[in-house]
């Protein structure tokens, strides 16, 4: 999770109470839209990046494009551009999510890598977001 490295590198204090809390609340799913796409994709990106966040959306059947307009609202428009150019590259792999075997020569082959990087060097704007949503609760 993105916590992670906000959580290592901050001080003691009421932030951290307030950081935590989010994640709680979002594990609990009592956080709502669009922060809690915003949280989701966090999360999968520290997990696996932009192919495992698109094949988890793929395989819970949810509205990607809902889920895209959320991320539009709360992400920089930098990071924002980067989801919307890593889905449009998903896309064109017409993966299936439910064949196991193509999706472990995807994640072998590393796709989307180039939006991972992209996602990993500007990490830190996404988490200033994400503090102030913590820092309003």
């Amino acid at each position: 999770m993105g916590f992670f490295k906000k959580l290592f590198g901050k001080k003691d204090g009421d932030g951290d109470d307030k950081w935590s809390l989010m994640w709680e609340m979002w594990e609990a799913g009592e956080i709502g839209s669009p922060y809690n796409e915003l949280l989701t994709y966090d999360n999968e990106m520290q997990e696996g990046g932009h192919l495992q966040f698109f094949l988890n959306r793929a395989l819970r059947k949810e509205n990607i494009f809902a889920v895209l307009a959320a991320l539009r609202e709360t992400l920089p428009a930098d990071h924002a551009a980067n989801v919307q150019q890593a889905h449009r590259q998903y896309c064109l792999l017409d993966l299936d999510p439910e064949d196991d075997a193509a999706v472990m020569q995807a994640l072998q082959d590393a796709p989307l890598a180039v939006f991972d990087r992209f996602y990993a060097e500007h990490e830190e704007e996404l988490l200033d977001v994400l503090e102030a949503y913590a820092n309003s609760l």
